[in-house]
């Protein structure tokens, strides 16, 4: 059976299993990242928690990173990860470990593993995103990776939805991070609090409001919080209209989220659909499925590895 290596390169932790060719994780490991302390620190981090696993008969490596990826595996503006840029992490891990690897951009990386082994096994078209701190995404065409001329693009979340909209990390104005990242919907709970707005979420925090998150804000809909309840079909109905988009260009099967915030559940699924079917084309969207990811808390060692299991440029 074949098995591969994934490795899962996140800002806090380096995470590696060894995967079998169905994405059974058979042997895993974790390592702090310690980005701070630079490159050279991080390289020797990946490689040890890499050979802490390695075996015999491997077919390769499969590394996730953040960042953009050149088609030669060299890493350029990687978020979190001081010095990361213009790193040929292909060449450096062939050159330690004497085995083919392959890199690719972690979300990027995310999509592929959906699409082989999680929501998006068997359909031809997917497209994936990840909500969190930021918003990332990838799209499968007709079994393949969509990628750029050169790099591995695909930078669903700095598309933007108003042109005239806030300013965003990346420069550019109204990109939909700048309205569903995490501090951003922590920030709309804030402000409605501050004009007065009563909300449990004020009391989860103890009147401390710089500690609402997404998180804190799912607790207080969960109990039946009027305002988290509209904060969260607000953001489905940014989400939905930036999809609607997506779904004109590509006409998906199926609308794949990962990350933290995909967790809030159907009250964040249903405004999606909601909006998504008053936008887009009718044609595209009247099968369309909007589902959470299904992987999991391993996805990246499995996704990584899956870069390896199977050529996402088939």
């Amino acid at each position: 059976m074949m098995k591969a290596i994934g490795l899962d390169l996140g800002g806090t932790f380096i995470k590696v299993g060894l995967v079998d060719e169905t994405g059974r994780i058979l042997r895993k490991n974790q390592l702090p990242t310690r980005g701070e302390e630079g490159r050279n620190v991080v390289l020797a981090q990946m490689e040890k928690a890499v050979r802490e696993i390695l075996e015999s008969g491997i077919t390769g490596i499969g590394i996730g990173t953040p960042g953009i990826v050149d088609r030669k595996g060299i890493v350029y503006s990687a978020p979190n990860l001081p010095e990361w840029d213009q790193l040929n992490l292909k060449k450096h891990f062939e050159e330690k470990l004497s085995l083919p690897v392959v890199v690719e951009n972690d979300v990027n990386t995310i999509t592929w593993g959906e699409y082989l082994f999680g929501a998006g096994k068997g359909v031809r078209c997917m497209v994936c995103i990840t909500l969190g701190t930021g918003v990332g995404g990838g799209v499968v065409i007709d079994g393949k990776l969509l990628r750029g001329d050169e790099y591995s693009a695909v930078e669903l979340g700095h598309i933007p939805i108003n042109y005239k909209g806030p300013l965003c990390k990346c420069g550019n104005r109204g990109c939909i991070e700048r309205y569903v990242g995490a501090q951003y919907i922590a920030a709309m709970a804030k402000r409605e609090i501050q004009r007065g707005r009563k909300s449990k979420i004020k009391e989860i925090v103890k009147g401390n409001l710089a500690e609402i998150t997404p998180k804190v804000i799912s607790q207080a809909y969960n109990q039946g919080d009027k305002l988290s309840e509209e904060i969260w079909i607000t953001v489905g109905r940014y989400l939905g209209a930036f999809f609607s988009g997506i779904v004109n260009i590509f006409n998906p099967e199926i609308i794949v989220i990962g990350g933290g915030i995909s967790q809030v559940g159907e009250i964040l699924f249903s405004s999606i659909k909601k909006e998504i079917k008053n936008r887009s084309y009718a044609l595209f969207s009247q099968g369309l499925q909007v589902v959470p990811a299904t992987l999991g808390v391993e996805a990246g060692i499995v996704s990584a590895a899956s870069l390896v299991l199977r050529s996402r440029n088939e």
